[in-house]
């Protein structure tokens, strides 16, 4: 009988979602972005575009990264798309714990 186990260097779900975070935020841009949204709570696409100096479409891309991982929530208000850090996620928690040690 052949037992079958799951080899040690599996990486589990949690772990993948770290590492693409990290990667996420290794972008200055969208290392700026995600600051910005620890500082203000919720920020609207249009500010957050004239706050860095970026086009609305790049900031739009990149939080659309940052949704695929799970780390903004998006809100419609009237015209304008808001995006604020998850709450209650773990992982964002920790990420904006180390960011403040920094």
């Amino acid at each position: 009988m052949k037992l079958t186990r799951k080899p040690k260097s599996d990486i589990s779900t949690s772990e993948e979602r770290l590492m693409y975070s990290m990667q996420l935020l290794g972008d200055k841009t969208r290392y700026k972005l995600f600051k910005l949204l620890m500082l203000n709570n919720k920020m609207c696409v249009s500010d957050i575009a004239a706050e860095l100096d970026i086009s609305v479409s790049a900031v739009s891309q990149h939080f659309s990264k940052f949704e695929m991982v799970g780390l903004v929530d998006r809100q419609r208000m009237g015209q304008k798309i808001c995006y604020m850090l998850k709450p209650g996620d773990q992982l964002t928690e920790k990420l904006v714990t180390i960011i403040n040690k920094i």
